[in-house]
């Protein structure tokens, strides 16, 4: 008798623990996982992805005050947070569309506001690179 008492008990804890687990699986599978951004890891990054043309035109600080000047665009857009800040992901928000050529204005434009001289096709390849790095860190969403 008392063998078949603890059978059940063992069953019941299993039973439990495999719903427990079961939950918090599915919970995961369907929660996006945060994507966290590191400024020098980015910079780092895009350089290295860059063409070799524009690698031996752009110097780091180019690099950076480009990244940061695309990202603060995009926040802009509300489509990225400062550290400490999210981005609101519940309920219906409207479409957000970048265009390409707004955003390389507005890039251009804060990068020469900071006095660097930076040609337009290296901005491009800057962007183009910096949205790469930011797909492979899991910061995109799916493509509309």
């Amino acid at each position: 008798m008392v063998l078949v008492f603890v059978l059940l008990a063992a069953l019941l804890v299993f039973a439990i623990a495999a719903a427990f687990v079961g939950s918090e699986a599915f919970r995961l599978g369907h929660e996006t996982p945060a994507a966290i951004f590191d400024l020098d890891e980015a910079v780092a990054a895009v350089g290295d992805e860059l063409e070799p043309g524009a690698q031996a035109r752009l110097t780091y600080p180019e690099v950076r005050a480009l990244i940061v000047a695309t990202l603060g665009h995009l926040r802009s857009k509300g489509l990225t947070a400062l550290p400490g800040e999210d981005v609101d992901l519940t309920g219906s928000r409207p479409e957000v569309v970048v265009a390409d050529d707004d955003a390389l204005a507005v890039v251009l434009g804060a990068v020469e506001s900071q006095g660097l001289d930076v040609a337009d096709e290296d901005a491009v390849e800057v962007i183009r690179a910096l949205l790469v790095h930011l797909g492979r860190i899991g910061a995109l969403g799916p493509r509309a």
